[in-house]
């Protein structure tokens, strides 16, 4: 395993997994809770994670324009993911997918990109168990014009999702449930 993702794991077990009984937002029970923000917004996993999205966006040679995903999990992935693609040379913008549309200003539901007709955005989410957060946020793209060409997931919780959003697009997780929970 790759060094920045075996770090990115390890900082993802301490701070994100949490053992226990939980009722997911689904109504689920599960044995198990993933909080991604506790990573997401940690300075040391954003750099992880925009550092290893951005290799495998690379290793997929996957193109495009913009990254982004509906609001609150895809803000701060599609945030370290701009902010290191800058450091390395080759920014791609990010962009936010509201849940409603702006009642006032410019009444916009996609923020932070004002790409052309075509442009080609990845939409990315933090946890994936239903799919339906990235599917939403496609949907909203596509709508806006651009053309959707991969998503991606910090955790795939295998309950799904994958399998809705892969009939449509290129679906990729940095990891999956599974290994997270082995030997935690």
């Amino acid at each position: 395993m790759e060094e920045n993702l075996r770090q990115l794991r390890d900082i993802i077990r301490q701070k994100s997994l949490r053992i226990g009984e939980f009722t997911l937002s689904s109504g689920k029970r599960s044995s198990y809770y993933l909080d991604c923000r506790m990573t997401t917004l940690d300075p040391r996993g954003a750099l992880l994670i925009g550092r290893v999205l951005l290799n495998r966006i690379r290793t997929q040679k996957i193109e495009a324009d913009a990254i982004g995903g509906l609001t609150i999990g895809a803000d701060p992935i599609a945030t370290a993911a701009a902010v290191v693609s800058a450091l390395e040379g080759q920014p791609l913008q990010a962009f936010i997918v509201r849940k409603e549309t702006k009642a006032h200003g410019t009444q916009r539901l996609i923020e932070g990109f004002d790409g052309k007709p075509g442009s080609r955005v990845i939409v990315v989410d933090d946890v994936c168990t239903t799919g339906d957060s990235i599917l939403n946020a496609a949907d909203r793209a596509e709508e806006a014009g651009y053309e959707v060409v991969a998503a991606f997931c910090v955790v795939d919780r295998e309950e799904g999702g994958t399998e809705l959003i892969a009939k449509r697009y290129p679906f990729y997780a940095l990891f999956t449930a599974r290994e997270l929970l082995k030997d935690a």
